[in-house]
């Protein structure tokens, strides 16, 4: 009998690479940068050490690359709604929202980028930087830009920040602290409808409070 040829090289390396993003994301979410150990990654990937260094050039390089993967992932399951002016703001900060909240907490959405930021932004490397102007910086563009367009030119930068980071953080605070959400709502990681309701009212508490806030802010420059 002849042996089953081995399987191209390429194919064995893009195996070893993924199993390496896998475990890597596992070891990463429950350890953190920098008390995860590079050995204990290879051998739940089951792999060499050797080939952390081979194929991302180090513990640094394999911790950026799995924040990239999420984050394509995450860009993949709940895309950022397409600009159109044609549509009323009020209906393109709802699918914003919508899709946001998705991309967060969607149990179906395969992407870890959420919990993995979280725990960047509580201990910063310097890959913050690089997922800021690649992934978080163009999400807080088409936001801002739709704050902007309710609070009208006059509206300071500073101000359309704080809004911006309000809207964001509704959704974040069922990221990153899941047993005291667990505690307010205890079914809520478990009902497949929730995460519609939630990012339902969201939309809807933020439009309210950005309209009177856009409004308070408008009277003030026309006085």
């Amino acid at each position: 009998m002849f042996a089953n040829p081995s399987p191209p090289k390429h194919i064995v390396g893009d195996e070893t690479r993924q199993a390496l993003l896998d475990a890597a994301t596992t070891v990463f979410l429950a350890e953190g940068f920098r008390a995860a150990r590079v050995k204990d990654i290879a051998a739940a990937a089951g792999v060499r050490l050797s080939a952390i260094n081979y194929h991302f050039g180090g513990k640094e390089g394999l911790y950026l690359a799995v924040l990239q993967y999420h984050a394509r992932l995450a860009l993949q399951h709940s895309p950022l709604p397409q600009p159109d002016a044609g549509k009323p703001l009020e209906q393109r900060f709802r699918e914003f929202v919508r899709a946001m909240v998705v991309r967060m907490l969607d149990a179906s959405n395969p992407s870890r980028i959420a919990s993995l930021m979280v725990r960047e932004a509580a201990s910063p490397t310097p890959a913050l930087d690089v997922m800021f102007e690649t992934f978080s910086k163009p999400q807080s563009a088409v936001l801002l830009g739709m704050l902007a367009e309710l609070f009208g030119p006059a509206a300071a930068p500073d101000l359309l920040a704080r809004c911006g980071l309000s809207v964001v953080g509704q959704s974040m605070v069922y990221v990153g602290m899941r047993p005291l959400v667990s505690k307010l709502r205890p079914d809520f990681y478990q009902r497949p409808e929730a995460v519609a309701e939630l990012a339902e009212h969201i939309a809807t508490f933020s439009w309210a409070g950005l309209s009177a806030l856009a409004q308070i802010e408008r009277s003030k420059h026309a006085g």
